[in-house]
Parts: structure tokens; sequence; C-alpha cells
């Protein structure tokens, strides 16, 4: 099954990429135009079961936050 996650700005419960992805599992990652999703966009998100996760720190850029996105699962499924 895959598994939907949504890396998104605002404050709240969420967790690191590698916490929710296993190796080799497929997933898809939704990554906010610049300015991140709207309050809506992710209550929407949230009620289609997608997981919220954090890229770290650092607020990206979208172009960025896709490159890191891609890199760690390059990395968990090493």
């Amino acid at each position: 099954k895959e598994k939907i996650c949504i890396a998104h700005c605002d404050e709240g419960d969420k967790k690191l990429l590698k916490e929710v992805v296993k190796p080799k599992e497929t997933v898809t990652i939704l990554i906010g135009p610049e300015g991140d999703f709207s309050p809506s966009e992710i209550s929407k998100s949230m009620t289609s079961k997608c997981i919220p996760i954090t890229l770290g720190e650092a607020r990206l850029r979208t172009e960025t936050a896709a490159l890191v996105a891609v890199q760690n699962i390059s990395f968990i499924n090493q």
C-alpha cells in the first residue's frame, strides 16, 4: 500500500520522513508551493489520511524541499 505524506510548515505533530517510510516502500510526498499549503489544503490532506512530515528545521524553497525529500528516500532505500 502506498503512503502519502505532506510536508508543510504549519505547527503540529510531524514526523521525520525516516520515521514514516520503510526501505523500498512506495511513497508520495506532497511539497507545497512557495508560501506553503493553505490551511484548507492541509486540513483536507489530514482527512484524506496524509501523514504530516517535516524535512527539518529550516524553511526550504519548493525546489529545494523536493530535492531534500528525494535524497531522504535515497538514504532510506540504501
